[in-house]
């Protein structure tokens, strides 16, 4: 049986969110496709502010100059605690190769060969964290 317990939503602070934006590798890009919402689990870095993910085709063509949103979370499936963070921003296709030499530095190199990359410009930051009422 979980170990759920009762908890309390409080609000991150934007240097909170962005701290977890930089630790955590894995999120969830929410956007639209044929008119309908699609989230897709991508792994991603953060380089200059901006988040980078690698992306293939399909997502290139998707996403390029599209308002998205990212999330990111460490909430513990046992307990029900931790802390979410959802970025908001417009997805652009880096097409200039300078700039892609630059992002790719940041990458490992396996995952920066194949793939063509997508930045979002964070514009809304929002994170909240799930703690037990007794704080801990």
């Amino acid at each position: 049986m979980p170990a759920y317990r009762e908890s309390e939503t409080r609000e991150l602070s934007v240097e909170d969110s962005l701290d977890l934006l930089h630790r955590v590798r894995f999120g969830r890009i929410a956007f639209s496709r044929h008119a309908l919402p699609t989230i897709r689990p991508v792994r991603h870095t953060v380089v200059d502010g901006c988040i980078v993910i690698p992306a293939d085709q399909a997502m290139i063509r998707t996403l390029h100059r599209q308002v998205v949103a990212y999330e990111v979370d460490t909430i513990d499936h046992h307990t029900n605690l931790g802390r979410c963070v959802i970025i908001t921003g417009v997805a652009d296709t880096v097409m200039d190769e300078q700039e892609l030499d630059h992002y790719r530095l940041y990458l490992s190199p396996e995952i920066a060969q194949d793939n063509q990359l997508i930045v979002i410009d964070p514009d809304i930051i929002t994170g909240i964290e799930y703690v037990s009422f007794n704080g801990a």
